[in-house]
């Protein structure tokens, strides 16, 4: 597992991402990197509700890293960067596990317990939590989940 805070004189003309952490495809990981994630958005200066979101989009983008590189028994490391610009978070989830085919939920028993990725309702949560969201397959296997979180002002009191 690595962890790289980027120095901000290195990154004149670099794509060097603020944070750049790569983890074990194993759940006990994710929580570390909602940690690095919320810290990242929360010494940016974002607001408490676009922090909450980055750690919340952030979990549920790398568990479900961490399922489909288990699916195919995948032990490559799932690779995390969160980089600031402004007042924009941008958010990138990497994996070689297997690239998900939504499946439409079925009219089944209503009182299933079974919300799975393969359901579908992961990547819809992220998307609403999410301004901007692009999910591709990687070349060589797995896939690629970009998101970013605009920072949006405080809501003016209604009179």
């Amino acid at each position: 597992m690595a962890a790289d805070a980027a120095d901000p004189a290195d990154r004149a003309g670099a794509d060097i991402p603020d944070v750049a952490i790569e983890i074990p495809p194993a759940a006990e990981f994710v929580g570390l990197v909602r940690h690095v994630v919320g810290a990242t958005a929360r010494l940016g200066g974002l607001s408490p509700d676009s922090v909450e979101n980055a750690k919340l989009v952030a979990s549920e983008a790398c568990t479900n890293a961490v399922t489909m590189s288990a699916r195919v028994g995948r032990a490559d490391p799932v690779e995390i960067r969160a980089d600031l610009e402004g007042d924009r978070l941008l958010i990138v989830v990497e994996d070689r596990g297997e690239f998900p085919v939504m499946e439409v939920p079925s009219a089944g028993d209503p009182d299933s317990l079974d919300f799975s990725f393969e359901r579908g309702l992961s990547l819809p949560l992220i998307q609403g939590l999410v301004d901007d969201f692009q999910l591709s397959p990687r070349p060589d296997g797995g896939s690629v989940v970009r998101m970013a979180i605009v920072d949006a002002p405080p809501a003016e009191p209604e009179p």
